[in-house]
C-alpha cells in the first residue's frame, strides 16, 4: 500500500521552496491535498510581511519519478506594485484624474518569474500571464475625448511593453470620484449606488500581441 501523505510535511516542504526562492517567509492559510478533482496539492498562503488580502496558491505535483514538483503564483502579489506603477504611467499620457489596479488572476505562474524578473521580462508568446485592469477615470477628465480611441491608444502603449491583458475603465461621476478607492471593488454595487456614468468600456492586448475591442481586432490609435 502507498504511504498516506502528511499534510504538515507538505505544507513545510512548500513553505520552504517559497522562502528559498523569494527571501522571505511566508504564512500558510489551507491545504487541500491532491484527489479526484485535482492531481495537486493545493496551498493558500500569504508573505508574512504583507497582509491575508495578499493570498495565492501553491501546487504540489508529485511526478513520476518520485520527485516532488512545486510552483506558485507568487510573482502576481509580488510584481503587483510595479506593474500597477507602469500601467499608471501609461495612462498618465491619456487622462489626468484616474486610478487603476490590477489583478493576475488565480492559479501558479511560471516558474522562471522570480524577484529578479523585471516587467520588460515577463512576457513569452508561449507562457501563460496575463492581467486584468481596472481604470476608475474622473468624469470632468473624460469630458470631450472618445474613450474607445483612448482605450485603444493605452493598449497600443501596453503593446509597446509587452504588457498582456484586459483593461476596463469606468468614468467615475465627479463627486464620487475621491470617496472610490484603487483597489478592488465590489463594481456591481458601485454601479447600482450610481458611480459610473454608463457601462464600462473595454480593450484587451491578446497573448499573441493583438489589441481587440468588441469583439473584433482593431489598430492601435495614436
Amino acid at each position: 500500500m502507498s504511504k498516506k501523505p502528511n499534510p504538515e510535511a507538505i505544507k513545510e516542504q512548500m513553505l520552504a521552496h517559497l522562502e528559498e526562492k523569494y527571501g522571505e517567509e511566508f504564512v500558510p492559510i489551507s491545504l487541500s491535498l491532491s484527489d479526484w478533482a485535482y492531481s495537486y496539492d493545493r496551498l493558500q498562503a500569504y508573505p508574512k510581511q504583507g497582509s491575508e488580502q495578499d493570498h495565492f496558491e501553491v501546487w504540489g505535483t508529485k511526478m513520476e519519478d518520485g520527485s516532488y514538483h512545486i510552483s506558485d503564483g507568487y510573482f502576481g502579489i509580488f510584481i503587483r506594485p510595479q506593474y500597477e506603477a507602469a500601467l499608471s504611467e501609461v495612462v498618465s499620457g491619456t487622462y489626468d484624474d484616474f486610478k487603476l489596479y490590477v489583478e493576475f488572476g488565480e492559479g501558479v505562474l511560471p516558474d522562471r518569474l522570480t524577484k529578479d524578473t523585471t516587467i520588460a521580462e515577463i512576457y513569452r508568446p508561449d507562457e501563460n500571464f496575463s492581467s486584468e485592469t481596472v481604470i476608475f477615470v474622473k468624469q470632468s477628465s473624460v469630458e470631450g475625448k472618445d474613450v474607445e480611441a483612448s482605450l485603444r491608444q493605452i493598449a497600443g502603449k501596453m503593446r509597446e511593453q509587452k504588457m498582456v491583458g484586459f483593461v476596463r475603465l469606468y468614468t467615475v461621476v465627479d463627486e464620487k470620484y475621491d470617496s472610490i478607492g484603487s483597489g478592488p471593488q465590489n463594481l456591481s454595487a458601485l454601479q447600482d449606488e450610481g458611480y459610473f456614468v454608463g457601462d464600462y468600456t473595454s480593450v484587451m492586448v491578446t497573448p499573441d500581441m493583438r489589441i481587440r475591442q468588441n469583439g473584433e481586432e482593431v489598430q492601435a490609435d495614436g
